[in-house]
């Protein structure tokens, strides 16, 4: 008779890195306070979820020079003035004078030094800015048709997209821990996104954790959303994990959604 073995799951560096890290923050946290240009390799995957990669020339030989992008997160393309003029003088100040504009309706900001790090986060953050998970393995920014036409169907896209970005975003405030020393810089969110968050009617959450959607390790990859409106190309919503279509009567009254959903045939053998 062949004995059961217990089958185990070998987990990669980055899935450990995740679940050592006290929710995203260590060992960033201690590598901000080094004089090093760069970061750790730990480190590297963790400041993914505060909105920033590490890059350096690669047509360098020798020593590399270390600098770092930085993206916004603007849930349905909505940046105010504040925020925008804030972001150009960044360019001018910190980067290399250049500010992109993403097809995920986000800002990115290149050439950031290390040294320079805590005070552009921090100056995005205090002008009505974020970049909390526009990089990592979570929920990236969610898209809606940026035009702003008063119909309620376009206003109910707008809403619906900002609310799924609200009830995505992570709760244990290693972003503000770390780049405004734990100063809080949160809107009040609607009753029906605090609800939604806390409902484990399905047994999905980590009860009793600070991140009761992601737990310790987040997401095993990237997760993208889009909400959108019927004959609106603005955002394609078929290139997005979950696509929210809002659904209208003939009087143009929303009445609902349609949900897309992305998915893969995965055979095991």
């Amino acid at each position: 008779m062949q004995s059961e073995t217990a089958t185990t799951v070998k987990r990669s560096k980055v899935e450990i890195f995740k679940e050592q890290s006290n929710f995203i923050r260590y060992p960033l946290n201690e590598d901000m306070l080094t004089d090093a240009p760069n970061i750790s390799e730990a480190a590297t995957q963790l400041i993914k979820f505060h909105g920033s990669y590490q890059q350096y020339n690669r047509e360098e030989r020798g020593s590399r020079s270390y600098s770092f992008m930085i993206r916004t997160k603007n849930p349905c393309g909505k940046v105010s003035n504040q925020l925008y003029l804030t972001m150009d003088d960044l360019a001018d100040q910190f980067g290399i004078g250049t500010l992109r504009l993403t097809t995920r309706q986000t800002f990115q900001l290149h050439g950031v030094l290390k040294k320079d790090l805590k005070t552009v986060m921090g100056t995005i953050i205090r002008n009505m800015g974020s970049t909390l998970g526009a990089c990592g393995d979570l929920n990236r920014n969610v898209l809606a048709p940026a035009a702003p036409l008063v119909r309620k169907d376009y206003l109910l896209a707008q809403q619906t997209a900002e609310n799924i970005a609200a009830l995505l975003s992570p709760q244990s405030g290693f972003y503000y821990d770390i780049w405004v020393d734990g100063e809080k810089f949160l809107s009040s969110e609607p009753p029906e996104v605090v609800q939604a968050r806390n409902d484990n009617s399905h047994g999905t959450n980590f009860p009793d954790s600070p991140e009761p959607i992601y737990g310790t390790q987040f997401l095993p990859r990237k997760f993208k959303i889009a909400v959108t409106v019927p004959t609106d190309n603005s955002v394609d919503i078929l290139t997005n994990d979950i696509g929210v279509v809002v659904v209208t009567d003939e009087a143009g009254e929303p009445q609902g959604y349609n949900i897309y959903v992305r998915w893969m045939c995965i055979t095991v053998e």
